[in-house]
């Protein structure tokens, strides 16, 4: 059988009627960035206001979309350079190149990484 753990995290990631999943809306994005403000990234407490969406979900929300120190500009030939050596060193460790480009998510270097490879 199964721990009552694991049930209960498949419960809470995958069973639950009342989780939402897929995109996000605008509400729940205003929800996410005052739970943020009030809780910091305490992801358990952040999670329970937003209806729906798991402590993981609106971590990877945070990480990936709203965390302010994300970049939106546009990746310079530096920024390249070093996703290159750093791939060369770490292998796809993407959090670990992540750490060497500030602003940068590691699912936005994997995807800058995958861009650079079809160019």
């Amino acid at each position: 059988g199964r721990s009552n753990k694991s049930c209960r995290k498949r419960w809470i990631h995958s069973l639950d009627p009342n989780l939402r999943k897929g995109r996000w809306s605008a509400s729940e994005d205003s929800i996410l960035l005052d739970a943020v403000a009030k809780h910091g990234q305490n992801w358990s407490k952040v999670a329970r206001h937003v209806d729906g969406r798991t402590d993981d979900q609106c971590a990877k929300r945070w990480r990936e979309n709203l965390d302010p120190a994300i970049s939106r500009e546009p990746w310079t030939s530096e920024e390249d350079k070093i996703l290159v050596e750093a791939l060369k060193q770490h292998g796809q460790k993407w959090n670990t190149i992540s750490a060497l480009l500030p602003g940068r998510a590691s699912v936005h270097c994997r995807n800058r990484f995958s861009h650079l490879k079809r160019a």
